[in-house]
């Protein structure tokens, strides 16, 4: 092995242990900042606090009605029954789920899903045959 090749596996060797034992201090350093300092959006119990004073302020319609641009949904959404257009309500405009839905309303979550599923498919039928 001639002296170039040492002088060469040498360097590499040393910015080899350079690198890693840089990158470990980089890595102690980043965890007592985050640690120190942590994110507002990081902690799970504020993340809810936070989002609601972020949010805009203007008040988002409840009803699902003052959403419907097209005229032909609308025409089919009036042809639900009230139950059916307040579970829709409840479902795509407050983002609720069945269970949260059924304690709302005092029903079953069975029964909210298939009010919602026979809502759509009377909705879907309603603008299929008018178009």
């Amino acid at each position: 092995m001639n002296k170039d090749d040492e002088v060469n596996r040498r360097f590499i060797k040393y910015m080899a242990n350079l690198i890693h034992y840089n990158s470990i201090n980089y890595d102690k350093k980043r965890r007592v900042k985050d640690s120190r300092f942590p994110l507002a959006l990081d902690n799970d119990e504020n993340l809810e606090s936070v989002l609601l004073s972020v949010h805009d302020s203007e008040s988002v319609p409840p009803n699902l009605k003052d959403h419907i641009t097209d005229h032909s949904l609308y025409q089919a959404y009036e042809s639900l029954s009230a139950q059916q257009q307040q579970i829709l309500s409840f479902a795509y405009v407050q983002a609720l789920n069945d269970k949260e839905i059924a304690r709302i309303l005092g029903v079953s979550q069975q029964n909210v899903s298939k009010h919602r599923l026979k809502a759509l498919t009377k909705l879907r039928s309603l603008i299929t045959e008018g178009g």
